[in-house]
């Protein structure tokens, strides 16, 4: 038999006393990514979406952008927006086996949108850019920059902020 649970209770759960805040939401995905093969969300499942990227946005307030291919032949992508406050109506099963297709669970914060940074590995080491998006996908720190060049995917450890 499987648990079914408003996804805001699981998040109080989670919380217990801790702040709910970035770092927070952070290790939240990482915990729900660990989870993933055991773990369904109602939504997802009534739509029949199919390759499911489970996204927990931070700007002012916390968006779960979930995003997936449509059920059958059909084509193209489809995404759902559920604001922070309408939490408690999306439904999480933890299921007692594991599933085929488990959702890829992420995190996009824009706190540090505009911020200067410098490359500190891979091919750009050295550059100066301004800081887009700060994205984990899984437990992998990914970072959106913007340089001279265009727009690039820095991994968290190859950056740091400019003085």
């Amino acid at each position: 038999m499987s648990e079914r649970l408003p996804l805001s209770l699981l998040i109080e759960r989670a919380a217990q006393d801790d702040v709910a805040d970035r770092a927070f939401v952070r290790g939240f995905a990482l915990s729900l990514q660990r989870l993933a093969s055991r773990l369904e969300l109602s939504i997802v499942e009534e739509m029949g979406l199919q390759d499911v990227v489970v996204t927990f946005k931070m700007t002012e307030r916390v968006k779960l952008i979930i995003t997936g291919s449509p059920p059958s032949e059909l084509p193209g992508e489809v995404t759902v927006t559920v604001d922070e406050a309408e939490f408690p109506f999306v439904f999480a099963h933890v299921l007692e086996s594991p599933k085929l297709e488990p959702y890829e669970f992420c995190t996009l914060d824009y706190a540090s949108q505009g911020m200067s940074v410098r490359i500190t590995g891979g091919p750009h080491t050295g550059e100066l850019g301004t800081l887009l998006v700060a994205a984990t996908i899984g437990n992998i720190p990914k970072h959106r920059v913007r340089v001279d060049s265009g727009v690039i995917t820095v991994s968290g450890e190859e950056l740091e902020p400019a003085d």
